[in-house]
This record gives structure tokens, C-alpha cells and sequence, in this order.
């Protein structure tokens, strides 16, 4: 049986809410999204567990990756049958807290799975574009130039 309209909004509001807990730097939440041996595939690594994805988190927020932003999340396709599902958006990762500006967009694709709970990521994998890491290079070249 496909996915009713209401695991849909469930699904799309688990993405929403853990992008909001980010935002607020909630790590427990942002963890509790996950099945607890869910995994978090980004550039950044493959984080497998609860604990693996937690340290990783609080080390991206520590290191003030996350400070003064927020994630907007677009363009939802969810899919799915019974107790499993796909979901795929669009991020963009915006500073706001200074003069706004986009500071990263990418790509989410999740495996989502149906627990006691509610919705849960059995897996989400977080593709960035390349225009940011593009960026990055420009942006240092010409601090380079700068301090040289």
C-alpha cells in the first residue's frame, strides 16, 4: 500500500523538525531523528549509530559551523510503502544572523522507516553542490592575495 498523504506530512515534518533542532543547536533532537543504528553520509563522513552521529554533531556545532544560520529545506518528494519510505529535498543553508547570505545548498536523500515513535532516518545522506566548495577556493585565493 503507497504511503498515505499523512505518513507524507509525518515524513516531511521529520526533516523540518531535525533542521529546526540544528538550527537551535538541539543535539539530542537532531539525533533522536535517527533509528538508533541509523546512519548520516555526508562529505564530512559516514556516521553509523547514535553515538557516532552525536559526536559529530556537537563537534560541526563546537566549531561554530552552525552558528547564526538556518536551514530552509524545498522541492519534497516522498514516496514509499507500508513501514518504509524515500524522501529527497533541497537545502539551503542561509546566514542570518549577519548580512544574510547563502552559505551552502545541496541535496537530502533519506531512507525513512516507521517505529513505535513516529517516522525515523534509517539513513540520510547529505550531498552538497560543488559551487561551495568552488567558493571556498576562490574566498581563500583571495584572502591569500589580500594578506600577501
Amino acid at each position: 500500500m503507497s504511503l498515505s498523504n499523512e505518513d507524507k506530512i509525518a515524513i516531511t515534518e521529520l526533516s523540518n523538525s531535525q533542521m529546526r533542532s540544528l538550527d537551535s543547536h538541539d543535539v539530542e533532537a537532531w539525533v533522536g531523528a535517527w533509528v538508533p543504528d541509523g546512519k548520516f553520509i555526508a562529505t564530512y563522513g559516514t556516521f553509523a549509530g547514535h553515538d557516532a552521529i552525536r559526536e559529530f554533531i556537537k563537534g560541526h556545532i563546537a566549531a561554530g559551523k552552525e552558528d547564526g544560520v538556518r536551514h530552509l529545506l524545498t522541492n519534497y518528494i516522498v514516496d514509499g510503502h507500508g513501514d518504509r519510505g524515500t524522501a529527497r529535498c533541497a537545502v539551503t543553508k542561509l546566514q542570518v544572523e549577519k548580512p544574510p547570505f547563502i552559505i551552502a545548498t545541496g541535496i537530502y536523500q533519506d531512507v525513512v522507516v516507521r517505529t513505535p515513535e513516529g517516522w525515523r532516518f534509517e539513513s540520510r545522506q547529505l550531498d552538497i553542490d560543488h559551487g561551495v566548495f568552488a567558493r571556498a577556493g576562490v574566498e581563500a585565493a583571495a584572502n591569500g592575495a589580500a594578506n600577501g
